[in-house]
């Protein structure tokens, strides 16, 4: 019965971690909206507001992750290990939440009009609402993301969204 509940918490986590990549950055948010469309509320079509939907797609991720984590520690039969597993990863995930707030106030206070960060193991996206960035501009972002993550240069992506 242990061995079963192991295995199927594993393949949860296993789950989550693939619909994370799908939904924070790996694809586009009209790609993400559709996988999560069960659990949507907000706006939708093409006349929403892509980074709006994509900011309301990822806290419903991740509010759906944490969820699902703490239904493993405190689930019946959950092994000291597995536990532990699923108490590491919620505090990753509220890690994550925290520098991506402090990197979007951060840009907006920097005058931004608007930007959006996914932060995942080993790379960081930025939305940035404008047409286009300057080399400065980009500079400027990209040495923010790198000194509050840690996360090399090579590994951020930028993306001007108007």
């Amino acid at each position: 019965m242990k061995r079963k509940l192991i295995a199927c918490a594993v393949a949860a986590a296993l789950a989550l971690g693939a619909l994370a990549g799908y939904a924070l950055g790996r694809h586009t948010a009209s790609e993400a909206q559709t996988a999560l469309a069960p659990a949507a509320s907000g706006p939708s079509g093409p006349s929403a507001d892509s980074i709006e939907q994509f900011r309301t797609e990822r806290e419903q991720l991740r509010q759906m992750q944490l969820s699902q984590l703490n239904e493993i520690v405190y689930g019946e039969g959950t092994t000291e290990a597995l536990a532990a597993q699923a108490r590491q990863r919620q505090l990753e995930l509220m890690a994550w939440a925290e520098q991506e707030q402090t990197i979007e106030t951060v840009l907006r206070a920097r005058g931004f009009t608007d930007a959006l960060v996914t932060i995942h193991t080993s790379s960081v996206n930025v939305l940035v609402r404008a047409d286009a960035l300057t080399r400065e501009q980009s500079a400027v972002i990209l040495e923010l993301v790198m000194r509050e993550t840690g996360v090399s240069g090579g590994n951020v992506k930028i993306i001007p969204v108007n």
